[in-house]
């Protein structure tokens, strides 16, 4: 199945670019290419979009309160389209609190179209691609301490009951614990949580 994807910028001889080089991707299936935030809105409205590509500056607003607009549509719309924002420069307070409403990448734009299309593979598949200084900085605080023991111990095979047993905790407490590391990490399995674990260095 194809990934179908939706961009949006301002600057038309980006987003032409862009677009033109996204469509010779085998599977990948260009919905729509905008300029504008109201045409790509209705767009998201009336069309399945898998992954969006989104200028953080935009002309009419910030990436961030576009980014609050697409996450209502999808709770809405009962799906998820993922968002990877392209910026001109790394701010780590501003890219943390994109990170909290739901990016699930950020790119420079200085990239090539190569590291584009990995990016979008990889967020198609559920996982993170965000800067190195801020991998590290999610390294302690993204998850609690019981959080990354349950973390190692699904990354040593454990199941929920030997988990339990291991910590001395119920096997419902194990799958909340379980719930919230795939929630943090914006994973859909135990082997998406090991695998993003292992990517950011927590486990």
């Amino acid at each position: 199945m194809k990934i179908k994807l939706a961009l949006i910028d301002d600057h038309k001889l980006v987003l032409q670019g862009m677009a033109e080089k996204l469509e010779q991707v085998a599977n990948f299936e260009l919905v729509g290419a905008y300029t504008e935030e109201e045409s790509f809105l209705l767009c998201l409205q009336h069309k399945e979009i898998d992954v969006v590509v989104m200028d953080l500056m935009l002309k009419d607003s910030h990436g961030l309160d576009l980014l609050k607009t697409i996450n209502a549509l999808n709770e809405k719309k009962l799906r998820e389209s993922k968002v990877i924002l392209i910026s001109g420069f790394y701010d780590e307070t501003l890219h943390k609190r994109a990170l909290e409403l739901g990016a699930k990448a950020f790119l420079r734009k200085e990239v090539s179209y190569e590291e584009l299309i990995a990016c979008i593979l990889n967020v198609a598949k559920g996982n993170h691609v965000i800067p190195e200084f801020l991998a590290v900085e999610l390294q302690n605080p993204l998850l609690t301490n019981s959080e990354q023991t349950v973390l190692k111990l699904l990354a040593e095979e454990f199941t929920n009951e030997q988990i339990a047993k291991e910590m001395y905790i119920s096997r419902r407490t194990v799958e909340t614990h379980v719930s919230n590391i795939c929630r943090k990490l914006g994973v859909n399995s135990r082997i998406g949580a090991v695998r993003e674990g292992l990517r950011l260095k927590i486990i």
